[in-house]
């Protein structure tokens, strides 16, 4: 037994090693790298040469996917969001980040704190209540919030309204609406890439119930309010 788990060792420390680290670009010899290695030596390829940084990103991203570390490939972001940078797979590292970022029904919702309020701890006397981001200069967020208010007025679905910007806000909302503005950590968290983005959420265990698109998306859910 212990001459076939010695025999077997290399293997194992080869697989390990094969998730836990990366080939340097550009260099066969050179020892594997950590993944913050990688980043560092793409950033430094960046200050040198612009064709090599694009090589770089499009090889560690093909290494790191297959991977199949999530938190990884966000990790990319920084050049894939770099409108400088020639990788050809940028459209596909950002799509796999918002992929990766899309919550999902079912899920809880991450925290929101701003201030005095906490999402954990929010209550309502409704079982459900809805969050929406928005922008104030988003056409088809006014085409919503100028149906949605009226709507939910009617029913008393609570709403948490979250501008994305600091724009100037015409809008009045109702007294039983709560107003908030998203931070880009917010937003991140969400996975919030447009508006509007909508989560219907259980008021008691902040799961998600459903992720609607539009007004009519909504009022599917409408028995349950």
């Amino acid at each position: 037994m212990k001459i076939i788990l010695f025999l077997l060792l290399p293997y194992v420390f080869s697989a390990q090693n094969s998730t836990e680290s990366f080939p340097v670009f550009g260099n066969t010899q050179a020892k594997n790298i950590s993944i913050d290695r990688v980043i560092i030596h793409i950033r430094e390829l960046k200050s040198k040469s612009t064709i090599s940084y694009g090589e770089a990103v499009d090889f560690y991203y093909l290494k790191i996917a297959s991977s199949g570390k999530n938190s990884w490939i966000e990790k990319l972001e920084e050049f894939s969001l770099d409108p400088d940078c020639p990788s050809k797979f940028r459209e596909k590292i950002n799509a796999q980040i918002e992929k990766i970022r899309t919550l999902q029904i079912g899920e809880i919702v991450p925290e929101i704190s701003i201030n005095d309020f906490q999402l954990s701890t929010y209550q309502s006397s409704q079982k459900y209540f809805l969050l929406i981001f928005y922008s104030p200069s988003c056409f088809h967020c006014t085409e919503l919030l100028i149906d949605l208010i009226p709507y939910s007025e009617k029913i008393k679905l609570p709403v948490i309204a979250l501008q994305i910007d600091d724009e100037m806000n015409p809008w009045h909302f109702p007294e039983f609406w709560t107003s908030l503005k998203a931070d880009a950590k917010i937003r991140k968290a969400y996975g919030v890439f447009s508006t509007p983005s909508l989560y219907l959420v259980n008021t008691k265990s902040k799961k998600i119930r459903s992720i609607p698109e539009n007004l009519t998306d909504i009022k599917e859910f409408e028995h349950l309010f």
